[in-house]
C-alpha cells in the first residue's frame, strides 16, 4: 500500500490548471508584478503574485473573498478531474485545508469610518472562512469531516500531512487537501510592511530573492490548491502524481516571527519525517526549502540541514518557489508541492528564480540559471511559520511498474 497524490485543482500565479502550472515552472516565468487588485498608493512595496490565467491577472470585485472564491473553483476542478465523489462515499472523504486571515473591508472603513461586512454576509468576518469552507465541503459531498489549519505559513503543509496520516491509518479512504489564501488586501500589506518583512526592492519581478546574499525581504502572493490523497489500491494508476511517505510537524515558540537561528526544531521535524518514511537521510536526493527571501530565513534553514545532513548540507541541491510566485502564506506549502511533483516527474531540480549570489552565512547548493538533471527518488519539502512551527514532508517518485 502506498499513499499517493492523484489529482490537482489549482488557481495560482503559475496558472489555473495543473498543466499550465507545470509549463510555467518549466519556463521559469516570473509571476510577480505590481498589484492589480487594490490601490497600492502609500505602500512602499507594490508587488505580489496574483492568480493568473494564461498569464493575465484575474480581477474580482473587492467584496469577493478571493480565498473562498478560488478554493471553491479548485474543488470543482478536482472533482471533475478525479471523479472522487463517484469512487468514494461522502463519509469516506475528509476535507483538510490551510487558510489565512479573513477579509476585512478596511478601504470602506478608512473612507467612511464605519465598519461594514461584505455584501450578503451575515457572519462576523472572524468566522466567515470557517462557514464558507464548511459550505464548500457540504455542497461537494465531502462529509468525512472538515478541518481548517491556521498555522500561517505551515498551515497547508499541516493539512496535507494530517491527510496523509488519516488515509494511511485507514481513518478515511480519501482526503481532499491543500490550502487557500490571499494576501492581496490592505490589512495584510499594512501588517507585513510594519513587520519589516517586505523586500525594499521596487522592481517587482525581482523583489523576492530566496537565499541570495542581497535578499532583504519577501513579497506576498495568493493562490488556492487542493489535492486528492488516497491509497494506491483505490487510485487510477495512470493518474498518480507522487507518493507521500513521511510527515512531521514541530513547534519551538522561539519568537513570534523570527526563526530559531540554530534551526533545531526544523531539524527535528526533518528527522522525524525521515524516520516516518523509514529511510536514511543519505538517500534524500534534494530539498525544497521554505526560502522566503528574508535575511534570517536562509541561515536558519542551513543550520537545520546541517544538523540533519552534516556536510551534505552544502552539497544537497535545494530550491524555493517563492522568487517566482511570492509568499502565499496559508497556501504556500501546498502550492510548493507542485514544484516537488515537477522535480519527481521530470527528474530535475529547478533553478531558484532571482538567486544569483551565494550568502556566506548560508552556503547552500542553490540551483541557478538552468535546471539540474539528476536522479530523484526521495524529496524533502519543508515549511516554517510564525511562532516557530515547522513541517517536513517526504515525497517519493511513484513507479507505475511496481504493481
Amino acid at each position: 500500500m502506498a499513499i499517493v497524490i492523484t489529482g490537482v485543482g489549482v488557481k495560482s500565479p503559475l496558472g489555473c490548471s495543473f498543466e499550465e502550472c507545470m509549463k510555467t515552472l518549466e519556463a521559469g516565468t516570473r509571476c510577480v508584478s505590481e498589484i492589480e487588485n487594490f490601490d497600492t498608493t502609500g505602500f512602499t512595496q507594490k508587488a505580489a503574485g496574483e492568480v493568473r490565467l494564461n498569464g493575465r491577472v484575474i480581477k474580482t470585485p473587492k467584496e469577493i473573498d478571493r480565498k473562498a472564491y478560488f478554493l471553491n473553483k479548485c474543488v470543482q476542478d478536482l472533482k471533475e478531474r478525479t471523479r472522487a465523489t463517484e469512487r468514494f462515499s461522502p463519509a469516506e472523504i475528509v476535507f483538510n485545508t490551510g487558510g489565512g486571515v479573513d477579509y476585512v473591508d478596511i478601504d470602506t472603513y478608512y473612507r467612511t469610518r464605519q465598519f461594514t461586512l461584505p455584501a450578503g454576509s451575515k457572519l462576523s468576518s472572524h468566522y466567515k472562512s470557517k462557514a464558507l469552507t464548511e459550505e464548500i465541503a457540504l455542497k461537494n459531498g465531502f462529509l468525512g469531516g472538515v478541518n481548517i489549519f491556521m498555522a500561517s505559513c505551515a498551515a497547508s503543509s499541516q493539512a496535507i500531512g494530517t491527510s496523509f496520516r488519516m488515509v494511511r491509518s485507514g481513518f478515511r479512504k480519501a482526503a481532499v487537501t491543500g490550502g487557500s489564501d490571499s494576501m492581496i488586501n490592505y490589512i495584510n500589506y499594512i501588517g507585513f510592511q510594519q513587520l519589516g518583512a517586505m523586500s525594499s526592492c521596487t522592481n517587482a519581478p525581482y523583489a523576492c530573492k530566496p537565499f541570495d546574499r542581497r535578499r532583504d525581504g519577501t513579497v506576498l502572493g495568493e493562490g488556492s490548491i487542493v489535492y486528492l490523497i488516497e491509497d494506491s489500491n483505490t487510485a487510477i494508476r495512470e493518474e498518480i502524481l507522487a507518493e507521500i511517505v513521511g510527515y512531521a510537524s514541530t513547534m519551538d515558540a522561539y519568537a513570534v516571527t523570527d526563526p530559531d537561528p540554530e534551526g533545531r526544531s526544523l531539524a527535528e521535524a526533518i528527522s522525524m519525517a525521515i524516520n516516518d518514511a523509514g529511510i536514511n537521510p543519505d538517500i534524500v536526493d534534494c530539498v525544497h526549502l521554505h526560502g522566503t527571501g528574508t535575511p534570517k530565513n536562509a541561515p536558519a534553514e542551513y543550520s537545520a540541514l546541517k544538523l540533519v545532513f552534516g556536510e551534505r548540507a552544502g552539497t544537497i541541491p535545494v530550491y524555493s518557489m517563492k522568487g517566482q510566485i511570492g509568499h502565499l502564506i496559508g497556501s504556500c506549502g501546498a502550492m510548493e508541492i507542485l514544484g516537488a511533483i515537477y522535480s519527481l516527474q521530470k527528474q530535475v531540480v529547478l533553478p531558484t528564480i532571482n538567486f544569483e549570489e551565494q550568502d556566506p552565512s548560508a552556503p547552500l547548493n542553490v540551483i541557478r540559471n538552468y535546471p539540474l538533471n539528476m536522479k530523484i527518488e526521495y524529496l524533502l519539502k519543508t515549511n516554517s511559520s510564525f511562532g516557530g512551527e515547522n513541517t517536513a514532508i517526504i515525497l517519493k517518485r511513484y513507479n507505475l511498474g511496481n504493481g
